[in-house]
C-alpha cells in the first residue's frame, strides 16, 4: 500500500478513536450535570423541610401557655418530636452526599481515563 494509503487509514482511525472519546466525555458531562442537579434539588428540598421545622417549633413556642407544667411537658415532646425530625433528614442529606461523591469520584475516573489516557 503506498504512504498515502496508511496514512489515510491512519487518519481515519484517529478520528474514529476521537469521535468515540468525544462521545464519551459527551455522556460524562451528562452523567456530572445529572449528579450536580440531583446534588442541588436534595439540597434544596432538606433545607425546605427544615424551614418548615423551624416555622412548626417556632409556632409551638408562641403559642405555649405560659407556666404550665402541663403545657411544657407538651412542648418538651414536640420539640423531642422536631428534633427526631431534624435528625432524620440531616440524615438523608448526609446519605445522598456520600452517595453523590461516589458518582463524582467515578466520574473523575472517567474524565482521567479519557483525556488523559
Amino acid at each position: 500500500m503506498s504512504q498515502h494509503g496508511h496514512s489515510a487509514e491512519a487518519l481515519d482511525a484517529a478520528r474514529r478513536a476521537l469521535a468515540i472519546r468525544d462521545a464519551d466525555l459527551a455522556d460524562a458531562d451528562r452523567a456530572l450535570a445529572a449528579a450536580v442537579a440531583d446534588a442541588h434539588a436534595a439540597a434544596v428540598e432538606s433545607i425546605g423541610r427544615i424551614d418548615a421545622i423551624k416555622a412548626d417549633v417556632d409556632a409551638a413556642v408562641s403559642d405555649q401557655p405560659k407556666e404550665s407544667a402541663a403545657g411544657a411537658r407538651e412542648l418538651g415532646r414536640h420539640l423531642v418530636s422536631k428534633n427526631r425530625d431534624i435528625s432524620a433528614v440531616v440524615s438523608e442529606a448526609v446519605a445522598v452526599a456520600q452517595a453523590k461523591t461516589v458518582a463524582l469520584r467515578e466520574l473523575q475516573d472517567r474524565y482521567r481515563t479519557r483525556v488523559v489516557g
